[in-house]
């Protein structure tokens, strides 16, 4: 329901032209952002502007941004390019910048460490131009080189060339459809295009010592601008060109080809369970008595030995209140997810990697991610609360349609709604502090904390109240499978048997259960590896393909916890079912954050002690919430099943 009311808030605006694109006429002013600048290399981006060796000017300020821009690293400030509509100016000179050798040695460090600049122009990041290998089409890279290395030497860009692509509407104006950055090094304050012969801008080699340096430099910085009219791509499809490089097609097939191998292996689980269904509790339904009417009934070798576990199987689990929080948790963050992918695939019109233009809001938006994310988030405490008073009863074998007094339902409602965004704002403001420390862009200002632990106070605990007072009020109909199996605590129980198996050991089932739900999401895993630690980008659109991922690796997560359930009562007589299946769902995390090892010794190169925090921080936080997202997945599916299997249980 809240990713429809999202959605038709987007289809609304729209509509009324809320976030129609900006429309230029000749001469009109055309404002370039400065944003950040960052690497490959590390995880600490900075500001531009505050950079000690680029042109600086008191009288600019900070654009003002939404809170996802901000949760998304982003820092526009005002700059001093005179950009005109349609006004060619082949040589600007921007200023003449007077550096310590302090502001070389930095620049040095940060060219040697690969960091890009990021501007941007009417919503769309300056771009590097790169041609496919047919040399037929082109696409763009985000951002452009803050400089180079040659020989051991660095040198700075100083000069940069705009050229910026219009499309023109019906109406005669024109909206801006392409913004690239071609940038050079120059050694004096003569633009490239003025002349032929001119040296780059020589920083210092590694071997030359910072003190070795005059203690004043100066940097002449300038600038070209074309206007060039483009009317091949539209506004709605000018983030094409971002997406589309020589790996699309590829990236395309083997998306679709991990599809069908996904659904291969969940077709494969779905027979194992039919198979359980079908012909071992069908046989053992129709054979003799069912719930053992004396202590001679308890024979755990004869067939449908686990009917005799009937008493035990709904006793009190170990651990009843963290193992509902934990569901509780799992729960808030599979809809959080979930709503935010159905979003992105309903926006995009259910395109299965088809481009960017169905995502032209988000795009054009990119902080509408981030945004999306938290109120999805917020508004995921009313459901977390809602079942987790719910899961409580039933768990602590409590009569499911009994009141709980309100001092109980308070503390379990804020427990149940406020431990995921707790425990993710917790990592981030601990992590904020070496970011911080840094002096890095993506270290949150003061403001936004405040923001959003207000938002945590005054909008997650009211709904998470609002979700625990109204679970607690749910009444079930006596013939509700849930009733039907309901066994107070002061019913004798049986004695459960003392069999153990290695499929049960904890590292085993973990190893053998996570295997396959880890191959369905393995694909997806490296592309969203990809966009968010190497090119630290949103520019991931493949949401269809994602959302068909969640829900193979949703049903074969409980199809696994339906087959260990099985295995735990009818081979190995074991009763404590809860922990088993909880441990088998979420025996995926395992698996990503070894991946993430894995990734981060095979593809990244960070080597500062902050991003390696930074990086196995935020992966730890993940894999551990998918973890109990799946873990979730598995004790609800597995309730289900034991639930609805001892409701047919009937004594002669």
């Amino acid at each position: 329901m809240l990713a429809v009311t999202f959605l038709f808030f987007i289809s609304l605006s729209s509509a009324l032209n809320l976030f129609a694109p900006n429309k230029y006429s000749k001469g009109d002013k055309v404002e370039l952002l400065l944003n950040k600048i960052e690497s490959d290399h590390t995880q600490l981006p900075f500001h531009y502007h505050d950079l000690p060796f680029v042109c600086h000017d008191k009288t600019k300020k900070a654009k003002s941004m939404s809170l996802g821009e901000i949760l998304r690293g982003d820092r526009f400030w005002e700059s001093n390019y005179n950009l005109e509509f349609m006004m060619d100016r082949p040589c600007v000179r921007l200023c003449d910048m007077t550096t310590t050798r302090g502001g070389i040695g930095r620049a040095d460090r940060l060219i040697r460490d690969g960091y890009v600049v990021h501007w941007n122009l009417d919503g769309l990041p300056g771009a590097t131009t790169f041609t496919s290998e047919n040399h037929i089409s082109k696409y763009y890279a985000a951002g452009f080189p803050l400089g180079f290395v040659k020989d051991d030497i660095s040198y700075l860009y100083n000069h940069v060339t705009l050229v910026i692509r219009y499309h023109t509407e019906r109406d005669g104006q024109h909206t801006i459809v392409g913004f690239e950055v071609y940038p050079k090094s120059v050694s004096d304050h003569h633009c490239p295009g003025t002349t032929k012969d001119y040296q780059n801008y020589r920083l210092m080699s590694s071997k030359e010592s910072q003190k070795d340096l005059p203690e004043k430099n100066l940097i002449s910085y300038t600038y070209a601008v074309y206007w060039r009219e483009d009317n091949s791509v539209t506004h709605a499809n000018r983030w094409d060109l971002y997406y589309e490089n020589d790996h699309s097609a590829a990236s395309h097939k083997i998306h679709w080809f991990s599809l069908v191998n996904s659904l291969v292996l969940v077709c494969l689980v779905t027979l194992v369970v039919a198979i359980v269904m079908f012909r071992l509790l069908r046989t053992d339904l129709q054979s003799g008595p069912t719930i053992p009417m004396s202590q001679a009934d308890f024979d755990i070798n004869s067939s449908g030995s686990w009917k005799k576990l009937v008493y035990e199987v709904m006793k009190r689990p170990v651990g009843v209140l963290p193992l509902s929080i934990l569901i509780a948790y799992g729960l808030q963050c599979l809809v959080a997810m979930v709503g935010v992918m159905v979003i992105f695939v309903l926006n995009s019109k259910l395109t299965f990697g088809q481009g960017s233009s169905a995502n032209a809001f988000f795009n054009n938006h990119q902080g509408a991610f981030f945004t999306c994310s938290v109120v999805f988030l917020l508004a995921s405490g009313f459901v977390s609360a809602y079942a987790g008073v719910i899961i409580h009863k039933i768990l602590s074998n409590e009569d499911p349609n009994t009141l709980y007094q309100r001092r109980r339902v308070l503390i379990l409602s804020c427990l149940y709604s406020g431990m995921l965004p707790f425990t993710i704002l917790m990592v981030v403001l601990f992590i904020n502090l070496f970011v911080w420390a840094k002096e890095s862009s993506n270290a949150l200002p003061f403001g936004t904390i405040v923001v959003l632990i207000l938002l945590f106070a005054i909008i997650e605990l009211p709904l998470g109240l609002l979700g625990g007072t109204l679970g607690n009020r749910v009444q079930f109909s006596p013939k509700s499978f849930i009733m039907k199996t309901h066994i107070p605590d002061k019913t004798s129980v049986a004695k459960s048997s003392g069999n153990r198996s290695i499929v049960m050991n904890p590292v085993v089932s973990v190893l053998a259960f996570g295997l396959i739900p880890f191959g369905i999401v393995y694909v997806d895993l490296l592309f969203i590896f990809n966009s968010v630690w190497l090119e630290k980008t949103t520019f991931f659109y493949m949401y269809g393909f994602l959302l068909s991922t969640v829900t193979l690796l949703v049903t074969v997560v409980g199809e696994s916890a339906i087959v260990g359930t099985y295995l735990s009562l009818a081979m190995f007589n074991n009763p404590n079912w809860q922990w088993l299946c909880f441990r088998i769902g979420s025996s995926i995390g395992w698996y990503v954050y070894g991946y993430s090892i894995f990734y981060f010794v095979f593809h990244l190169h960070m080597s500062d002690f902050v991003s390696v925090l930074i990086y196995f921080a935020y992966m730890a936080l993940v894999s551990c919430s998918l973890g109990i997202t799946c873990g979730a997945v598995g004790v609800l599916t597995a309730m289900m099943f034991v639930r609805l299997i001892y409701g047919e249980v009937k004594a002669d």
